[in-house]
């Protein structure tokens, strides 16, 4: 497993380094013009060539839904939560994938629906999605023998935030052959198992779950709805239970390692049955975050620093348990790029004058 996750780092460094033009999509009516400037995101993927970057500016609007149709293109917004004078984000509906496609990074990015993976047969991989705040990550055609998904990483975002049911929140189901997915450094909700007829949080075969903190009311809600072939690891489970007695046997062949659960609707880890094995684990343990409620909700005000207890440098890397620990903290801000936070100029400024101005920045 320490491969897989040499593998993706090399994958992120491999996004990083090969870009060559940028494009903006700004969809703002004060938006500037010129040749590399689109009021919209497909028109910018259009124009540009594999290794290019985009960057999608803050509005105060929703940008048109759009289809990822070419390799190795980044993608970056604002974040989740920037801290900023005005805090506005870039949104969009649904972000696709399509299939055959590599390479692609979507770095600060608010998905208000679906981010999909692959839309039909065929392979689709390198795919690096980071600090966004995104409802559900998912691929489509589950059960089709000619789908192949490999090399995803998911971490710094928070996932889940609007679902109301009907799937799970990540949904690499294993019938669609992921391999080497690492989910690390997320806050992950999702549905109540009553409101989604079953429905938790994760469906994913062949990866890595590390640092996570699972959120829930503490009644009905949980994480796992068929993982196999995992590695269950630092992550935190509080008012989400890492799986239900109705799903018994759903999570098979994967390893739980020095995580938590508290207050969920069974603080258990399926370990000892179905294949799977664990040793560090704190079952119904309180991991005393600085500011984190149980709800099927997540606020940006929320603090999940740990301030005590059994997590503290308690993962198996001597780092804290959950979303702040590893190698990669948690971002409260989610911000991928150095931004702006203050800018202030004079309302009025005459020609010749000399111009005072404050300005705050914040490099990432």
């Amino acid at each position: 497993m320490k491969s897989l996750l040499t593998i993706c780092c090399a994958v992120i460094l491999t996004l990083q380094v090969t870009a060559q033009t940028v494009w903006i999509a700004d969809n703002r009516p004060t938006a500037p013009t010129g040749s590399h400037i689109f009021a919209d995101v497909t028109s910018a993927i259009t124009a540009a060539s594999p290794g290019d970057i985009i960057h999608i500016i803050p509005s105060q609007t929703f940008y048109p839904s759009f289809t990822i149709t070419k390799d190795s293109l980044t993608f970056f917004g604002i974040g989740f939560n920037p801290d900023k004078d005005q805090p506005n984000k870039s949104w969009v509906d649904f972000v696709t994938i399509a299939t055959g496609v590599f390479g692609t990074r979507i770095s600060g990015l608010n998905v208000n629906q679906d981010l999909t993976i692959g839309n039909g047969d065929g392979s689709t991989g390198n795919i690096f999605i980071e600090n966004g705040d995104i409802d559900r990550i998912v691929t489509t055609t589950a059960g089709s023998p000619g789908k192949a998904l490999s090399n995803i990483v998911i971490r710094n975002c928070v996932i889940g935030l609007r679902e109301t049911g009907g799937q799970n929140v990540i949904f690499l189901t294993q019938e669609t052959n992921p391999t080497s997915v690492v989910i690390t450094n997320n806050v992950i909700m999702g549905a109540s198992s009553t409101a989604s007829g079953g429905y938790g949080s994760v469906s994913v075969a062949d990866a890595i779950i590390k640092n996570n903190l699972f959120l829930g009311n503490g009644v009905s809600d949980f994480a796992f709805n068929s993982v196999t072939t995992t590695t269950v690891t630092n992550n935190i489970f509080f008012g989400r239970a890492p799986i239900t007695d109705a799903l018994a046997g759903t999570v098979n062949n994967s390893t739980f390692t020095n995580n938590i659960s508290f207050s969920t609707g069974n603080d258990n880890f399926p370990i000892g049955a179905d294949g799977n094995t664990g040793t560090g684990n704190f079952e119904a343990t309180d991991p005393q975050f600085t500011g984190v409620p149980l709800a099927d909700d997540w606020d940006f005000v929320n603090d999940p620093t740990l301030i005590g207890g059994a997590g503290v440098n308690g993962g198996n890397d001597g780092t804290d348990i959950g979303p702040t620990g590893g190698t990669i903290p948690f971002s409260l801000t989610g911000t991928p790029l150095p931004t702006i936070k203050v800018l202030r100029l004079p309302e009025i400024i005459k020609q010749g004058d000399n111009v005072d101005a404050t300005i705050e920045a914040e490099g990432n």
